[in-house]
């Protein structure tokens, strides 16, 4: 009986004290993304070395449909965007990078047209979390995996035949993939945002255990 009553408070009181570890699964990490450059309309480079320290989250952005054919941009604003633009103290190294292509999966240099749409339907858009950038997607997508190749592979249900069009990836601090899902799926957006959440708890707990080994130092 005082398990029952007292035991949900007695857990909340030792997670405070440190006597109990919260777990959680960790995302795995499926490589490192390489060296790649990009440009934006206003002529920053965004590449592997900028991003470092931040969490980037790509996807790719067309031309001839920006808002909804290979990825759900609308959708992505309102479960991803808007929660990360709102929250820049906690989550200020949480980027986006959208690479523009025309409609065949080819780079695009239109990214002016690009941000001028996106200054249109998104509340608060800021080129600084969100980078529409021009360069190669294959880049960031010529990534292997069961001997297949996702900036290579077809599938006739995907736009333009070319599934990488539709992918998001999760690219950590460290330049590493620890995420890949298609981005024209609520329900895989929504799976998107738990798992940069994931990510986060992570980078929480790493910077905890460094505060107090350090303390221990310091003694």
């Amino acid at each position: 009986m005082i398990v029952l009553v007292f035991g949900p408070a007695l857990l909340l009181v030792l997670i405070s004290l440190n006597k109990c570890e919260h777990k959680f699964t960790e995302l795995p990490v499926y490589g490192d993304i390489g060296e790649y450059e990009f440009t934006t309309s206003d002529g920053r480079i965004i590449s592997n070395q900028t991003q470092k320290g931040k969490v980037t989250l790509f996807t790719t952005i067309q031309t001839t449909c920006p808002q909804n054919c290979a990825v759900d941009i609308p959708k992505i604003n309102i479960l991803l965007y808007q929660h990360y633009r709102k929250n820049r103290k906690k989550l200020g190294h949480i980027e986006f990078v959208s690479i523009v292509t025309d409609e065949n999966g080819n780079p695009s240099n239109k990214t002016d047209e690009m941000v001028f749409m996106l200054n249109d339907i998104i509340q608060g858009f800021d080129e600084t979390i969100w980078n529409i950038v021009a360069g190669d997607p294959k880049q960031i997508y010529d990534i292997e995996s069961n001997n297949v190749n996702l900036f290579t592979q077809t599938n006739d249900s995907a736009f333009a035949q070319k599934p990488f069009l539709e992918t998001m990836f999760i690219v950590d601090k460290e330049n590493q993939l620890r995420l890949a899902r298609r981005g024209n799926i609520e329900g895989m957006i929504r799976d998107f945002k738990e798992h940069v959440a994931l990510l986060q708890k992570q980078y929480d707990k790493a910077a905890y255990q460094e505060k107090k080994e350090n303390e221990l130092r310091n003694k």
